[in-house]
């Protein structure tokens, strides 16, 4: 069951040093924040490690995602224990050892009430392209040179630590997201901005 939350949880889921300098939502941010929602195609690939209550799980991620269209890959070493997810934002199919399960994710609320997840499902693909979800109010916004290096959303608390290069875009390569009990915290190694 965990590997099926873990799962969910990424769809929907620290180079600085000193104190972040909290400023105010200037024309920079303003313009990559536009940029980051108008890329609506993208791959990334890397990793992620899940810690809830006493448990603790680590997956190689391939994430593919095409609009609303999300296809991710998750395998263990040597790509043993492979799973793969697709969800269209509001069906979420997974499928792991040749068995198939499909859950409504039009709601956090309907996620939870079928699976007992609590997960930001809706959230996830904006928060790895550095950016508050559109879907709801995002409060303590701390940027640096005009990149978010934290934000609270949902009751969920995101924490950026690295950004890279990629092409003309500059993505996040390390963050975390937290709430309660849960841990997430994702390494991309690789982006692949505007393919498909």
């Amino acid at each position: 069951m965990l590997r099926v939350g873990i799962l969910c949880l990424l769809l929907g889921l620290g180079a600085c040093a000193g104190r972040p300098v909290v400023e105010s939502a200037g024309q920079a941010w303003q313009q990559h924040s536009a940029d980051m929602a108008a890329l609506q195609n993208w791959d990334a690939d890397g990793k992620l490690a899940l810690r809830r209550d006493d448990q603790a799980e680590t997956a190689n991620l391939a994430w593919q995602q095409r609009g609303r269209q999300t296809v991710l890959q998750l395998s263990g070493p040597l790509g043993l224990q492979a799973t793969e997810i697709r969800s269209d934002g509001s069906q979420l199919r997974v499928q792991h050892d040749g068995a198939v399960e499909r859950f409504d994710i039009s709601g956090p609320e309907t996620l939870q009430a079928q699976t007992g997840w609590d997960l930001p499902l809706q959230a996830l693909p904006y928060w790895l392209k550095g950016i508050p979800a559109p879907h709801s109010p995002a409060t303590g916004l701390t940027l640096r040179d005009n990149l978010l290096y934290e934000l609270q959303q949902d009751g969920w608390l995101v924490h950026y630590d690295r950004y890279g290069q990629f092409g003309t875009h500059i993505l996040p390569t390390r963050l975390s997201i937290e709430r309660r009990e849960t841990r997430v915290r994702v390494v991309i190694q690789r982006w692949q901005p505007g393919v498909g």
